[in-house]
């Protein structure tokens, strides 16, 4: 009897193999990518949970969910490459909208992490009345309220950095195909940049949750 981990490739590679058909145009080969981006995305991530040691039912999960991002990733490419007569009107253009991209999370960065800074100033304030008794049970509810509804909003925006992230890095991936130094510079630089807004922003959002621990005290 195959083995899970055969028995997912040979299903992969059959998939693989049915997206290799000649594209007759842009679109066409754009939906190619979009079927390939799933296919490579569940074998990669197939591979990685075996060589971890995961379970059967663990590398089935794996697999289907890495698929799914992967097809996600490249139905991203084949909506956005339709407004582009060429590869490398393509190749320009999205470089230039990850540039714009992540200068707005640049400056969304910035102004979360004032935003944190003065909600943790008010939060001590707080805490302090707390331990006397002596805080508002309104004020306490309005500032609880205003740190859920800032973590809901940095969830959000953490969530759609995280999508452009992958879409860059698939887009990455691509120019490196086509050995295209310059462009491959550019967007290397935007993917380092949108990484380094990730992890800030991902630690506003660990520093709004322990300001609401800290009121639960």
């Amino acid at each position: 009897m195959l083995k899970i981990q055969q028995i997912l490739l040979i299903l992969m590679a059959v998939f693989l193999l049915s997206c290799t058909e000649m594209p007759t145009s842009m679109g066409d080969l754009a939906q190619n990518e979009a079927l390939q981006g799933g296919a490579l995305g569940g074998l990669l991530c197939g591979g990685a949970a075996k060589i971890a040691g995961l379970n059967r039912e663990q590398i089935i999960i794996a697999t289907a969910g890495c698929a799914g991002i992967g097809a996600i990733v490249g139905q991203q490419m084949r909506d956005r490459r339709k407004g582009y007569a060429s590869e490398e009107a393509f190749f320009d253009g999205e470089i230039k909208a990850a540039q714009q991209f992540n200068s707005d999370q640049v400056t969304y960065k910035n102004k979360l992490i004032a935003e944190v800074k003065t909600l943790k100033i008010e939060n001590n304030k707080l805490v302090a009345l707390q331990k006397e008794a002596k805080a508002s049970g309104k004020v306490l509810a309005k500032h609880r309220t205003t740190i859920s509804n800032k973590q809901k909003t940095v969830k959000t925006e953490t969530r759609k950095m995280q999508e452009e992230l992958k879409f860059q890095e698939a887009l990455y991936t691509k120019i490196k195909a086509t050995d295209n130094s310059p462009r491959l510079a550019k967007l290397q630089k935007e993917v380092k940049k949108l990484k380094e807004a990730i992890v800030v922003v991902e630690n506003q959002q660990s520093q709004l949750a322990e300001l609401d621990d800290n009121l639960s005290i």
